[in-house]
């Protein structure tokens, strides 16, 4: 069988066939990448964020049908740039934005141009990190462009021939990594930004020299058996928790100013991406707001994100075969979201253009105060489905169920938005339940679902626990002043015009099918401590009881009801204080108080 015949020009529908099988692959390699992931931090998440990165590419390009490669790689740069997620994301998007420059008006490239845009788009890799590291993305992109354009000084033309040189080229530089970086050696792997590359060449080389391409309907899961690769344990994330990016827009955007600023936070891991409209920021810090707070100096904030990699990490040495999943509407305590491993994907609010991520860019405290001082109520806005996407995906890729523990369907799209997400998944991976409750009353059901979680049960058996669960939670809530749940269209005005004429306050709960409804009369118009006390014993039982009081930045009035409680039922299992964060603040407003309880169950005792 002779020589295959030379490839002399790369145009539009060449490009964008050969991308296609280079991102399949990849995709099979998603969960190998998660597990050799230790470099900056071992969150586990490379494979991932790589995954959606080239994922967001593919979504972009797959209507597309122009003959031109400059028209196609446009797309693909601002796709990336878009999708792109980490470390390994932003990188690989600055790559393709150097990429882009060396084919502007180009309608097709040769192979001298194939090897000047990947040049051109390794430097640009290093540029876009604040303190670049040898022995990572960049240094694997680097080896690779000086391959091809060796093999175009050799005199080469035959774009297959370069492709294969480079590859070999790469992967020889991804050998070296570890001898290059003393975190890899360690570990005892090689730097998986760099493996990512090199996936995604391998599957544009099957597909240019045999015609391959893997099934891009299969689940981005994986049967790579090597849960046992790396050792993690002795490994520290960092001093820095938070894995923070955000898009930047503006009319002209100082890359080298912005990375400067941004240099002068608590910060490691930087690197921004883009041209001189468009900036992706990725940076891992303790404190996202101040990253928020910089970038906003420099335009419009289009996006924003930040993953607790301390979390992330701490999946690796999860309990049992399960992971819950909630969103931050479910107010579930601080300590018992540590302690029993559950995911929290967080609700999003703004007061007006700007927009905050409950709980990492604004915490309750600051709500509340930007909530009085107000004029216009603020928005809440339920998860993206794109944001239980990457949740769901992180997890299974790591071989866990998901219980996924969502707010009531009928107060919130955010457990539709979880289904959505769901989807996309094999069936059976991922399990959306609905809790027909709110605040405290979803954390306690998410919660009884991670305890569940750590004794072992399987999946099913947590859902036929919540099944049960659901309609013996109840959640009792008062306000402090109604008008809040009128101006965030929750109670009807009329309601508010009533019970002050009456001097009376009612109480809000969910109704059987998660509804918003009343559960009694308080007489006065304020949060009266004493009454919701004595309503809340009164619908519970002889049984011994679960309970979670969320408060609306009026600490001392929940201590009191936590005492009156405790001192008027005396078989309590637990009895936890937390913040009510701006998914339910919004609506029922500062010094609100809100309580849940639910027997406790004996598969748990």
């Amino acid at each position: 069988m002779g020589r295959p015949p030379a490839i002399a020009y790369i145009d539009g529908p060449r490009l964008q066939r050969s991308l296609r099988a280079g991102i399949a692959h990849l995709f099979q390699r998603r969960d190998y990448l998660n597990k050799i992931n230790v470099f900056p931090v071992p969150d586990g998440d490379t494979g991932t964020n790589m995954a959606f990165t080239f994922k967001h590419i593919l979504e972009a390009t797959s209507g597309l049908s122009s003959p031109r490669v400059d028209e196609l790689v446009a797309v693909i740069a601002d796709a990336a740039l878009d999708g792109a997620r980490g470390n390994s994301g932003a990188i690989m998007a600055q790559y393709l934005e150097g990429i882009r420059g060396q084919v502007h008006g180009k309608r097709l490239i040769s192979a001298r141009r194939l090897a000047l845009a990947s040049q051109a788009g390794a430097a640009e890799a290093w540029k876009a990190m604040s303190k670049p590291v040898a022995g990572t993305l960049p240094t694997v992109l680097e080896d690779f462009s000086l391959e091809l354009a060796a093999a175009v000084a050799d005199g080469e033309q035959d774009i297959r021939v370069l492709l294969k040189r480079g590859l070999d080229r790469a992967n020889a530089s991804l050998a070296n990594t570890p001898n290059q970086l003393a975190v890899l050696r360690q570990a005892g792997v090689v730097d998986a930004g760099g493996q990512g590359f090199v996936d995604l060449i391998e599957g544009i080389w099957a597909y240019v020299d045999q015609g391959v391409m893997e099934d891009l309907d299969r689940s981005l899961a994986t049967d790579v058996a090597a849960a046992d690769l790396v050792s993690t344990a002795e490994i520290d994330v960092g001093k820095h928790r938070f894995c923070t990016e955000c898009v930047i827009e503006a009319e002209a955007i100082d890359r080298s100013e912005l990375m400067e600023r941004l240099e002068k936070l608590d910060a490691s891991s930087l690197v921004v991406a883009g041209g001189p409209h468009r900036v992706r920021v990725h940076v891992h810090v303790n404190n996202p707001a101040e990253v928020y707070l910089a970038c906003q100096e420099f335009g419009q904030i289009r996006q924003q994100k930040a993953d607790d990699m301390t979390r992330q990490h701490g999946l690796l040495n999860h309990a049992g075969s399960v992971i819950v999943v909630s969103d931050s509407g479910g107010d579930i305590p601080a300590s018992e979201v540590d302690r029993l491993g559950i995911y929290m994907v967080p609700v999003r609010l703004s007061f007006g253009a700007q927009e905050y991520i409950d709980g990492v860019s604004l915490t309750s405290k600051a709500f509340y105060s930007k909530l009085e001082a107000a004029t216009e109520a603020p928005l809440t806005s339920q998860p993206p489905a794109q944001d239980f996407v990457r949740a769901y995906s992180l997890l299974t890729s790591h071989g866990y169920q998901v219980v996924s523990v969502g707010l009531s369907a009928r107060l919130s799209g955010t457990t539709a938005a979880a289904l959505q997400a769901a989807s996309q998944f094999d069936a059976g991976a991922v399990n959306v339940i609905d809790s027909l409750s709110a605040s405290s009353g979803q954390g306690l059901l998410a919660m009884m679902a991670a305890e569940a979680a750590v004794k072992g049960m399987t999946a099913e058996e947590i859902e036929a626990l919540l099944e049960e669960m659901i309609p013996q939670t109840r959640v009792l809530a008062i306000c402090d002043d109604l008008g809040y749940a009128v101006r965030g269209g929750r109670v009807p005005s009329w309601v508010k015009r009533v019970t002050n004429l009456l001097r009376i306050n009612p109480v809000l709960t969910t109704g059987s099918r998660g509804e918003l409804s009343f559960a009694g009369i308080i007489r006065g118009t304020r949060a009266d401590v004493d009454a919701l006390a004595r309503l809340a014993v009164r619908k519970m039982s002889d049984d011994v009881y679960r309970v979670i009081i969320s408060h609306a930045n009026d600490p001392d009035a929940a201590e009191v009801l936590r005492r009156r409680i405790l001192e008027k039922h005396g078989k309590v299992h637990s009895c936890h204080l937390t913040d009510a964060g701006p998914a339910l603040g919004v609506h029922l407003g500062p010094g609100a108080l809100i309580v849940a309880f639910a027997p406790q169950p004996d598969v748990l005792d």
